[in-house]
């Protein structure tokens, strides 16, 4: 069970995650226990116990959020060290995979601490917690965060067990079996219509009502609930949205924030040795290449030194990894505005869907395209690969929905029993309920 990170997860939270210092959790399994009775009693420690959201969104960010995801597609190479990583770039996930099991740990550490948030926070009687909105708005940032968790597990698992309750004990009720993924979807967005609706912009630390429904457009157009895609893009960045007056990578709607005493080596991973990298992610051809001549989007994503490609969207390389204040832009108005394109076309508003996306190309300082019934599906894909490089796990999860994983990945090595990743190997060892995937190396 690991018990010996229990005392280290308690102390974290029981001093409210004030410092935020940034360590590895790899190890820290779904299952530790984290006490936190006595670790909320009031709105001070509420506050402070909901940064632990944040903090553990930030746990093993760089295989978590973004090269695990993009090893796995066509726009990311692995040129590092760790084997582990390998296995994501040439399609090979093995059940033993440490780096897989770290990033699925990670995932469940958010929840289980947003999952203690809401248990305990409801029942706390203090007289500086009588404000019932503030109450909520704490409560709305740890369903956020669990619903950015669970999304980032069913994209990359399928099907996987659904907790909303602490997990402290270490008997059978731990054996959790797997849910389907739609069960974990509509968690999704029963926990993002909440957010939505009780998040205090002016109290978070970062996530707002425009994310929460940034987020839940997302989640709809994924499931081609193309009406609801618009409409709650249209609510995260408004009617009369102008993405051509913010510059490129400024129209951030949530992104997650560090500093220098509470950093991450994102720049030194994509960084090659010259500035003081180790390159353990460079961008592929496929991405070099698929910017059209005159795109401005191109220097801001990729550079180039002394032959070698190397990406720019993570570029404190002068700070020493691990105190690298890079953010991770997990969502920006760009991808609102082509989710408002693709779903109009989708439903046959080739007028909108083509207003939308050359509202992206003309910031971007290319000309104007028409999009029709023909054209739109691979018009949009293009759009979404360039806009959004390197920033997430946009491009495996656009291919993937789309159905076009095994034309695209395929000359790669992608076989239609990857589309999704092997439950860890530790997992089903441990969890007699749990059934491994239907995955190629399962």
């Amino acid at each position: 069970m690991l018990k010996q990170y229990n005392s280290l997860i308690w102390l974290v939270f029981l001093v409210g995650f004030t410092s935020c210092d940034y360590f590895d959790m790899d190890a820290i399994d779904p299952i530790d226990a984290v006490p936190a009775e006595a670790a909320i009693t009031d709105a001070t420690s509420a506050r402070a116990a909901r940064a632990g959201v944040y903090d553990a969104l930030q746990d093993n960010s760089f295989d978590r959020h973004l090269a695990g995801y993009q090893y796995y597609s066509d726009e990311a190479d692995w040129t590092g060290t760790f084997p582990t990583r390998e296995e994501f770039d040439i399609y090979s996930v093995q059940t033993g995979n440490s780096t897989l099991a770290g990033m699925f740990s990670s995932h469940y550490y958010t929840i289980n601490v947003a999952n203690n948030i809401l248990e305990i926070l409801p029942s706390v009687e203090d007289p500086t917690l009588t404000d019932e909105a503030f109450r909520n708005s704490i409560l709305a940032e740890a369903r956020f965060g669990r619903a950015f968790a669970y999304l980032e597990l069913v994209l990359g698992w399928g099907d996987v067990p659904l907790i909303l309750t602490p997990t402290r004990g270490v008997g059978e009720e731990l054996n959790v079996p797997k849910d389907p993924a739609s069960a974990v979807y509509a968690q999704i967005i029963s926990d993002l219509e909440f957010a939505a609706a009780n998040l205090q912009d002016d109290i978070t630390l970062g996530m707002t009502k425009a994310a929460a429904n940034a987020l839940l457009a997302r989640v709809a157009l994924y499931q081609e609930r193309w009406q609801d895609a618009i409409d709650y893009a249209t609510l995260a960045i408004g009617e009369d949205y102008d993405l051509t007056s913010i510059p490129y990578m400024e129209d951030e709607i949530w992104f997650l924030k560090y500093s220098s005493t509470d950093g991450n080596s994102l720049a030194f991973f994509y960084a090659p040795s010259a500035l003081n990298g180790r390159l353990s992610i460079s961008p592929s051809s496929e991405l070099i290449n698929a910017f059209e001549e005159g795109d401005l989007r191109k220097d801001a994503t990729i550079d180039t030194l002394d032959g070698t490609f190397y990406g720019v969207k993570y570029d404190d390389f002068n700070a020493s990894s691990g105190s690298q204040t890079d953010p991770i832009r997990f969502i920006r108005g760009a991808e609102m505005v082509l989710i408002i394109s693709e779903a109009s076309a989708r439903l046959g508003d080739f007028e909108t869907a083509t207003e939308m996306i050359n509202m992206v190309r003309n910031r971007a300082g290319l000309d104007d395209i028409e999009l029709n019934a023909e054209n739109f599906e691979d018009a949009i894909l293009q759009e979404r690969f360039v806009e959004l490089a390197l920033e997430s796990g946009h491009r495996l999860w656009d291919v993937r929905r789309m159905g076009r994983a095994l034309e695209i990945f395929g000359p790669g090595g992608y076989d239609p029993c990857d589309d999704v990743w092997p439950l860890p190997q530790r997992e089903i060892d441990r969890n007699p309920a749990l059934e491994q995937n239907g995955c190629c190396n399962c």
